[in-house]
Parts: C-alpha cells; sequence; structure tokens
C-alpha cells in the first residue's frame, strides 16, 4: 500500500476542491489526475530531465494559492459562482513533480511503464477519495449545502490551506 503516497498531492488537492466538482465530472477529474501524474514520470523517465525542487514547489503552491484566492473572491463577490473551469489546471500543475520523480530509480518495479501505471493509479484513487471525502463534508454542513458561494468560498480557503500543507509533505 506503500505506492498510494505517490498520489498524496492529488488527496489534498481534492479534498480541497472535490465538493466543487459536479457529479458527472467527479471520475474524469480524478482520471485526470492520475494521467498527469503518469506522463509527468514518463516525460521525466524518457527525457532525464532535472527540475529543482523548489520549482516544482512554486508552481504548485502557486497554482493553490491563485485558485484559491480566485475562488475566494469569487464567492465574496458574486451570488452565483461559476468559476470551476480553472480547478482543470490543478492535475497538470501538480504533475510538474513527477517529471523529477521519473528520473530517479525505485526497486519496487523494474519497468518504467509500470511505475508510471502505478502512479497514475496512486493519483486516481486518492484523488477520488479526496473527492468523496470533501462531497461528505459538504454534505454534513447545512450552510455549504443551500449556497455554492459559501460552498466555493471554503474550497477557495481550502486551497490556500492545502497550499501549506503540501509545503510540508513535499
Amino acid at each position: 500500500m506503500g505506492f498510494l503516497l505517490l498520489g498524496v498531492d492529488s488527496l489534498i488537492a481534492c479534498l480541497a476542491v472535490g465538493a466543487v466538482v459536479s457529479k458527472r465530472a467527479r471520475l474524469p477529474f480524478a482520471a485526470l489526475f492520475g494521467v498527469c501524474d503518469g506522463v509527468g514520470f514518463l516525460i521525466g523517465s524518457a527525457f532525464h530531465w532535472r527540475m529543482p525542487d523548489l520549482t516544482a514547489t512554486v508552481v504548485e503552491t502557486a497554482v493553490f494559492v491563485g485558485l484559491g484566492v480566485y475562488w475566494v473572491v469569487l464567492a465574496f463577490g458574486s451570488q452565483r459562482v461559476s468559476g470551476t473551469r480553472w480547478m482543470w489546471l490543478l492535475p497538470v500543475a501538480l504533475s510538474i513533480d513527477n517529471i523529477t520523480f521519473g528520473v530517479i530509480d525505485h526497486s519496487w518495479t523494474n519497468s518504467v511503464w509500470g511505475q508510471a501505471g502505478e502512479q497514475a493509479l496512486s493519483s486516481t484513487l486518492l484523488a477520488l477519495i479526496g473527492i468523496y471525502i470533501s462531497v461528505a463534508v459538504v454534505r454534513a454542513i447545512p450552510a455549504m449545502r443551500r449556497s455554492s458561494t459559501v460552498m466555493f468560498g471554503f474550497a477557495g480557503a481550502g486551497l490556500i490551506v492545502a497550499a501549506g500543507v503540501e509545503l510540508l509533505v513535499g
């Protein structure tokens, strides 16, 4: 089960934004985390690109905070929030660290494709778990169920907090 730790960033992101993902888009959104992480791993393995950890961290944190602030501003500044299109950027931004991860040799499988598959599976599963935990939290809090602006405000604040958690977790 250690392979699940490979997608912890997907879990963190989806805990923050899962509730604002439409029911129809939940599986595709989670799958996009897996696809992006797997492809990032393959790119890193194929081209042996080196990326400083600081660069990946700065980009990921900027996307978390930027989207979080955007949603908080929308929640406070409008009666109706429809800014979900930017959340589809999260899986792409979070795959940047996998480019560096792809150049590290891991012993659990000899195949680069196997490693990419483990990355994709881990990220997809943890993203789905994050989405459904987020949905359960929203269902448990009546104020969030009644108002999409409140839900987006909490999701935005959650992303900003998630940026800090992501910095700590790595």
